[in-house]
């Protein structure tokens, strides 16, 4: 009876490991089939709209354009581009204040830039006025060409002394009322018949062709002198009319001889 034993407990151990076998196998399969039965939910990283990356909005913020912020800095008046207006630093006062002060400091900005018709008025004159400068130092440079003419053509062998005497003549007699009253006029006056001008130079139909550019130089710089005011000619005073000392024209018996200076003999007709 004895040697039965062992073979018994054997066997009880054995029944006991499939039995706890068995269970543990069923409370797995329950486990799985729970797990199975539940619904799939699917995950995804969190994601941040092109809006938000990179800005300090917060996360859960949205963009609205129509309810966007005005930002007093930016205002522009619509006049034009440089009527901008500087913010006032936000200083606190009473609303009586703001609504009373602000659009008197408004008014004074704006008032400092031009209106459009005065602006162009201003561009008007600048062309204008560069306009009679323009025509002025032609017409300087014309008169002074054709006094540079008469010097050289008319005393070119003389003195600097009697050049100068040569072109006062021309230029009292422009402040004479008797005769033309610009240069070109006075030394070309009578040209248009042969013989019968002022100056020989002018009707005698030989081409006034300058030859000597060393003269010629020397006569404008004659001319400029004398238009320029030179006072070392005022020995001649107002004389208004000269010839050379080997003619003998009929009109000097009516004038009051002044002065000869080199081959000239100058007179006033007063």
């Amino acid at each position: 009876m004895l040697s039965y034993v062992p073979y018994a407990f054997g066997g009880a151990m054995l029944i006991a490991s499939f039995a706890f076998a068995g269970h543990y196998m069923g409370r797995n399969a329950v486990a799985h089939s729970l797990v199975e039965e539940e619904p799939q939910v699917a995950t995804s990283s969190p994601v941040s709209t092109l809006i938000q990356k990179g800005s300090l909005m917060p996360s859960d913020a949205t963009l609205d354009l129509v309810n966007l912020p005005i930002i007093r800095e930016q205002e522009v008046v619509s006049t034009s581009k440089g009527d901008y207006i500087e913010p006032e630093p936000d200083v606190p006062e009473a609303p009586e204040a703001v609504v009373k002060h602000e659009p008197e400091k408004i008014e004074k900005r704006l008032a400092l830039t031009p209106p459009v018709w005065k602006m162009e008025s201003t561009f008007k004159l600048k062309r204008n006025e560069k306009q009679k400068v323009v025509a002025q130092r032609r017409i300087r440079m014309a008169e002074e060409n054709c006094l540079a003419k008469a010097v050289y053509f008319e005393a070119r062998s003389e003195s600097e002394l009697g050049q100068l005497a040569v072109a006062k003549v021309v230029l009292n007699r422009v402040k004479d009322p008797n005769f033309p009253k610009t240069i070109c006029g006075v030394v070309y006056q009578g040209s248009d018949r042969r013989n019968s001008c002022q100056f020989s130079f002018a009707c005698d139909g030989v081409a006034d062709e300058v030859k000597n550019k060393a003269a010629w130089e020397n006569s404008k710089r004659v001319a400029q002198k004398a238009i320029d005011g030179d006072q070392t000619i005022r020995v001649i005073g107002a004389a208004t009319n000269y010839h050379a000392d080997y003619v003998r024209p009929r009109w000097a018996k009516e004038m009051r001889k002044l002065i000869k200076i080199g081959r000239h003999i100058f007179y006033s007709d007063s």
